[in-house]
């Protein structure tokens, strides 16, 4: 049987707060006959967020040269790293470098989702630079989907989250599923409909 692939746009949180009026997601669902479907969830604004910040770390860097380039040379004797001048900016910049390349190397590509019925949930969490990250669940320790309502910073979030059982519970009780790019209630609800569908039996429709 040929696999149908359907192609769907949504906004993330982010965006819909910022007005932004192009969806910044793209979900692409695979149903490989009736046992199987793929998903992926594609961050279409990856390479804009790269790029925005790539400048900002180079720029921080470039002003932390040009600074102690300046301080150096306006001092007729030589600094130690442990004079004031010296010590304090220099650890506020590797500071500050640390956390803007920790929040590039973060940024989300894509998240992928492979569910068969009769075997396993797979989700995969690609980011900058192609790092990966790849999660496993066997069918018999899923215990249910839900779609829940959270509070974070003050503000209601939806969350799909995947109940673990058996061997995995007291490690992961509970497994979000595409929580990366904070993606609207719509998108996460065709996601869980789609799920919930082929995880209640053999028919498998949405």
């Amino acid at each position: 049987m040929e696999s149908q692939v359907t192609i769907h746009r949504y906004y993330s949180r982010q965006a819909k707060y910022a007005g932004s009026t192009d969806p910044d997601l793209e979900l692409l669902i695979q149903r490989c006959g009736g046992d199987v479907v793929r998903m992926e969830l594609i961050n279409r604004q990856h390479g804009v967020q790269l790029r925005r910040q790539l400048r900002r770390l180079l720029l921080l860097i470039f002003l932390s040269i040009a600074y102690f380039v300046g301080v150096c040379g306006f001092e007729s004797r030589s600094l130690g790293i442990l004079q004031p001048r010296i010590l304090y900016p220099l650890l506020t910049c590797v500071s500050v470098s640390i956390l803007m390349l920790r929040s590039l190397l973060n940024l989300v590509q894509t998240e992928r989702l492979f569910y068969s019925w009769d075997m396993a949930l797979q989700t995969e969490t690609v980011r900058s630079f192609g790092r990966e990250e790849v999660l496993c669940v066997e069918r018999g320790n899923i215990q249910d989907m839900v779609l829940n309502e959270v509070i974070e910073d003050l503000d209601v979030k939806y969350m799909l989250i995947l109940r673990t059982k058996g061997s995995i519970f007291k490690r992961r009780p509970i497994i979000p599923i595409f929580d990366c790019q904070s993606p609207s209630f719509e998108c996460l609800q065709h996601v869980y409909k789609t799920l919930h569908g082929y995880w209640l039996n053999n028919t498998k429709t949405d």
